[in-house]
């Protein structure tokens, strides 16, 4: 079996003000299926956001290293799901 997939969550100040604090408990939401093969953890600011929107707007998300700008749950659902349709393969 494929490695799991990693969702790192920037939990920056401004990120988390924008909405990742919402996102941090995503791993009690996802499908009971996902759950063993998704690991969530916060991280640190990545900087993204002071790059004058050169990687979009906050908060900002990474799964498997791809990184989400404006992230909401649906972004970070559609992000996993693809991620783990590439580990089928």
């Amino acid at each position: 079996m494929a490695d799991n997939v990693m969702v790192e969550i920037c939990m920056g100040t401004t990120c988390y003000v924008m909405g990742s604090a919402q996102l941090a408990g995503i791993a009690e939401r996802l499908p009971e299926e996902w759950k063993a093969r998704v690991t969530v953890k916060g991280m640190r600011c990545t900087g993204a956001c002071q790059q004058a929107g050169q990687f979009g707007r906050a908060p900002f998300v990474r799964v498997n290293g791809h990184l989400i700008s404006e992230a909401d749950e649906g972004k970070v659902l559609s992000a996993i799901r693809e991620a783990l349709s590439e580990e089928g393969e």
